[in-house]
């Protein structure tokens, strides 16, 4: 495999503008080799930034040849489940992709996501930036050699979301699995217009032993994420994306992954590029997924779980 991976992009909209583009512009590992959109006002703007890469229409023109990877960044939105197709295809193709969450709006369409990519035996990542956010990983690391007996975590904002508790809240409540194991027992309410997620209080038994709790409010008067554990004499408070409380038996610290560094990106802070370095890794076969299909695939199913509690 060449020094230089090539990537595609698939959908050139906003979070390809503000997270992953600006991610790959600055790593000498990888190079953008085609750009797919279905605007044509959104190629013309990617022609102007990248003149030497391909500009597509759909993720089926892409050339396995020419390719070595592929993000897939096309939005789910009411009407929209935009990341199915395009990771089917490239599935086909047999080429190693990153897709944004959650893998598809519909629970058995993400289900036969994966399916395909095991039986091309093709990497197929979901994204799950907070396990690879530095506040996140030094509150798992704070509880390293403890029990979590409580976890509790918010994620609200303002303004309905299409199926919030899967395209939105699966962060959480994937952080929430990652720390504490497979939930046991779940409870509580969601309450919801048609497809849009208004609100949930859930509570949770995990398997370990843990219990949990987690609320969400789309009439919040902010964005608020939030996660607390506690257990064994020890509190971590993590509040995305630059600050962590730790406390150990009565002794308090604040860290900030800017502490020492005159600058940190808000996408490293969140995650993102230590999530796609992996990645990267992964498809050059130096590492093994940190995160399997199949267990982000389990926090989607849980997310589908809570969002039918009414």
């Amino acid at each position: 495999m060449a020094d230089v991976l090539r990537v595609a992009v698939v959908g050139c909209g906003g979070i390809a503008r503000d997270i992953y583009l600006p991610l790959l512009d600055v790593r000498e590992a990888a190079t953008v080799c085609a750009c797919v959109d279905a605007s044509g006002q959104v190629r013309e703007r990617m022609c102007a930034r990248y003149p030497n890469a391909v500009h597509l229409a759909s993720a089926e023109e892409i050339d396995p040849d020419d390719c070595d990877c592929v993000l897939v960044l096309t939005p789910i939105r009411q009407g929209l489940d935009a990341h199915y197709e395009p990771v089917l295809a490239l599935m086909r193709m047999g080429l190693p992709t990153l897709c944004e969450k959650p893998l598809s709006a519909d629970l058995a369409r993400a289900e036969e996501m994966v399916a395909a990519a095991e039986d091309a035996r093709t990497l197929l990542m979901m994204s799950v930036n907070r396990r690879f956010s530095p506040v996140y990983r030094r509150a798992a690391e704070h509880f390293a050699e403890h029990q979590i007996a409580i976890c509790a975590a918010e994620k609200s904002g303002s303004g309905g979301i299409f199926r919030e508790l899967v395209t939105n809240s699966i962060h959480s409540l994937d952080a929430m699995r990652w720390l504490c194991g497979e939930v046991a027992e779940l409870s509580g309410w969601c309450v919801s217009e048609g497809e849009i997620d208004l609100r949930a209080s859930i509570a949770m038994r995990f398997e370990g032993g843990a219990l949990g709790s987690y609320v969400m409010s789309r009439d919040a008067g902010r964005w608020i994420e939030r996660l607390e554990l506690h257990g064994e004499g020890r509190t971590a408070i993590v509040e995305p994306p630059r600050r962590v409380e730790l406390i150990a038996d009565g002794e308090r610290s604040v860290w900030s992954p800017a502490q020492g560094r005159w600058q940190v990106p808000e996408p490293e802070c969140w995650g993102f590029g230590a999530q796609f370095d992996h990645f990267l890794a992964c498809v050059r076969g130096d590492e093994d997924p940190h995160v399997p299909v199949r267990d982000a695939l389990a926090s989607q199913g849980l997310a589908h779980r809570v969002r039918g509690l009414v």
